[in-house]
């Protein structure tokens, strides 16, 4: 019995380049789940309006979709230790802009240009993990990878929850994470180096959206729940009268959550229908919105809330860029990876817009009722698409 359980999760025969990613994507994750975490606390003191606070956040997921037009060529003529080493820097300029800086125009204006540079980072860094995988080991591949970026994601809040929110003390926080980001990429600049990029094509095809489309529709849905949680989350819990270091402990929670459950989703990706556990996914995106309306009151059901997400949130992304990676040709990762992250980062773009107005307009449950609306929209949409499938199988 202990041997199978071994043997399933055996992730010896991933890429040995997949730890040096993971590095990279823990002080990716931490830095922007720390800045993201305090940057929405200090608005909503300042007393921003939530359809503000959703602006500014969408303005970053606006950058983000953007950089998918020309990573490939960025990647093509710069290569992958330059492109990571270049965004990062960038990033950490922007960073200290802003604190230097509060106000909501160069706010917009740095989050636009952290997204772009960031895209540039996170399209590199999935076209990696994408190129050094196959199909036997690509679910694993991914689980570990996402792992590692949320860890990140869950820490970055965790500091929050623990030093909190007051001072000058969140920008040299910021800096701190950023030095030691820049210095591990710098660190391993021969592995990055040693990870081969084929020649991959450089324009961008909408004709993979028609051979995956409740992939994309997934993964756009996704894109929405997880920006208007990072962005709109702590504001929701701050009307609640949640203080800033219980946001930072239930993001960090969530965050935790989602982690551990990331080697046994690979695995399990690998394993059985990736369709049925987008499904799987969709659905606790469904449950944990009613769960935190129902029971607000409860702390446990809080925590429970927080869990189901950071399982669902997490897992989404790791299946559905697996179930992307599976399909595609080998020279088209890039370009694939880049539309990918396109539509992740159109439905990011559009969920704290949306999301934030219908909290100006319909008070704090607006959060909630909204996220059930596109997530039932996708699980819908996933519905029809599978019974047109097994009609045209039976035909």
């Amino acid at each position: 019995m202990f041997s199978k359980i071994k043997r399933y999760f055996d992730f010896s025969s991933i890429n040995s380049s997949i730890k040096y990613l993971s590095i990279v994507a823990f002080f990716t994750g931490t830095v922007l789940g720390y800045f993201f975490t305090i940057i929405v606390i200090l608005q909503k003191y300042a007393g921003y309006s939530e359809s503000t606070i959703g602006l500014i956040a969408s303005s970053f997921s606006f950058g983000l979709m953007s950089a998918g037009f020309f990573v490939s060529k960025t990647l093509d003529r710069f290569g992958l230790f330059n492109t990571l080493i270049f965004s990062v820097c960038i990033q950490a300029l922007c960073v200290i802009s802003m604190f230097v800086y509060f106000n909501p125009i160069n706010f917009v204006i740095c989050h636009f240009i952290m997204g772009l540079t960031g895209g540039m980072n996170w399209m590199t860094m999935d076209t990696w993990v994408n190129i050094v995988s196959n199909n036997n080991n690509r679910g694993k591949s991914i689980g570990l990878y996402n792992s590692a970026i949320s860890i990140g994601f869950g820490v970055g809040p965790l500091i929050v929850a623990v030093l909190g929110s007051k001072g000058s003390l969140p920008i040299f926080i910021c800096l701190i994470i950023m030095a030691f980001r820049i210095f591990m990429i710098i660190l391993i600049k021969k592995h990055i180096e040693n990870v081969e990029i084929p020649k991959q094509k450089k324009q961008i095809s909408f004709s993979f959206i028609v051979m995956a489309p409740f992939v994309f529709v997934a993964i756009f849905i996704g894109g929405i729940n997880d920006s208007t949680f990072g962005a709109l989350f702590p504001a929701f819990m701050i009307n609640e009268f949640f203080s800033d270091r219980q946001i930072g402990f239930y993001y960090f929670l969530g965050a935790f959550a989602g982690v551990l459950s990331q080697p046994f989703v690979g695995a399990l990706s690998d394993k059985i229908d990736k369709r049925k556990l987008i499904f799987i996914f969709l659905c606790g995106n469904i449950i944990w919105p009613l769960l935190l309306l129902k029971t607000i009151n409860l702390d446990y059901a809080v925590y429970i809330s927080v869990i189901i997400w950071g399982c669902s949130s997490i897992s989404l992304y790791t299946v559905t860029l697996a179930y992307l990676g599976q399909r595609i040709k080998i020279k088209e990762i890039a370009i694939a990876t880049s539309l990918f992250i396109i539509i992740y980062e159109a439905g990011e773009f559009i969920g704290p817009i949306s999301v934030g107005i219908v909290m100006d307009s319909m008070g704090n449950n607006g959060f909630i009722y909204s996220l059930l609306i596109f997530t039932s929209f996708s699980i819908i949409i996933g519905f029809i698409r599978s019974v047109l499938k097994n009609a045209n199988k039976n035909n």
